[in-house]
């Protein structure tokens, strides 16, 4: 009849806990440097977007601006239109009393 403590399991026991080795894999390291990889790419993609987008913004501010003054300047007209209406229909006004 055999013990519980013969053969292999007297050998190496069971852990208690965490531990830590001494040797590094060589998928942990190739998935490493995979993700360093990953993450510098997406970081430069990522500036590049940024880069874009402040690009855009700055063109549609151009544009905000643009349209702002070409908006004041048919107000301008419009007005000038409405007051020359206004006067039109007061003389009419007065041509019919």
């Amino acid at each position: 009849m055999a013990t519980k403590y013969e053969g292999d399991e007297r050998r190496t026991p069971e852990p208690q806990g965490w531990h830590l080795k001494k040797e590094v894999n060589l998928s942990l390291i190739i998935s490493v440097i995979g993700i360093a990889i990953a993450c510098i790419t997406g970081y430069t993609d990522l500036k590049r977007d940024v880069a874009l987008i402040q690009a855009d913004l700055l063109s549609i501010h151009q544009k905000d601006v643009e349209l702002a003054v070409q908006d004041d300047k048919n107000m301008i007209v419009i007005r000038a239109q409405y007051d020359r209406m206004e006067s039109k229909l007061d003389r009419l006004i007065e041509r019919q009393k």
